[in-house]
């Protein structure tokens, strides 16, 4: 089994904020496949049968994240980890990935390492940066910036769904990096 782990709060608080684009994805993932999560006391999880992976929202608090896990872990066992989350440095509109590292200081991540020791593949989702690290990521996106959300999302969704049916992460990676500065000048140049 495959687990696709998505950060963010719990609480219609938190619901659609920058923080919160793990779940965003995954809730369009399982949409997608036509399943739903189902809560325990400190996930929601959902089973993708026909490609033999779970999807797991932690409810304990993005600093917490890492606990939720390991309840879910104590069990299911699974042999592939990929975390969607938000990324800071990344601007809005850029999508990558990572098969190893460290958490570039996301509290999520942090959390997640803490409490699985293993190397995991990572989809980062580019939020962009605010003057306040921390206001910036519990706000919601601004008006003008959801098209550009939406698109983001989309690409996210597909890449995940050919991870799903190929299980293979470099060959997604290749595909389905997206980098807007570059596309803004490819299509500058036309």
């Amino acid at each position: 089994m495959r687990l696709l782990v998505g950060l963010g709060n719990p609480t219609p608080a938190y619901a659609h904020t920058r923080h919160n684009v793990g779940f965003d994805v995954l809730d369009l993932l399982a949409h997608r496949f036509g399943v739903r999560f189902k809560g325990a006391p400190n996930y929601h999880y959902a089973l993708v049968e026909p490609h033999s992976c779970y999807l797991l929202k932690p409810m304990t608090y993005m600093n917490l994240s890492g606990e939720a896990l390991e309840a879910f872990l104590s069990c299911h066992a699974i042999r592939a980890l990929l975390v969607v989350h938000d990324d800071l440095d990344l601007p809005l509109g850029a999508l990558r990935f990572k098969a190893r590292g460290g958490s570039g200081g996301h509290n999520g991540l942090k959390s997640l390492q803490a409490h699985y020791p293993h190397p995991f593949y990572k989809m980062k989702i580019g939020i962009g940066r605010g003057e306040d690290a921390r206001a910036h990521v519990l706000e919601g996106f601004e008006p003008h910036q959801e098209a550009l959300k939406k698109q983001v999302f989309a690409h996210a969704l597909e890449a995940l769904c050919f991870y799903l049916e190929c299980d293979d992460f470099a060959r997604m990676q290749a595909r389905f990096t997206r980098n807007p500065h570059k596309l803004a000048c490819d299509s500058g140049s036309l």
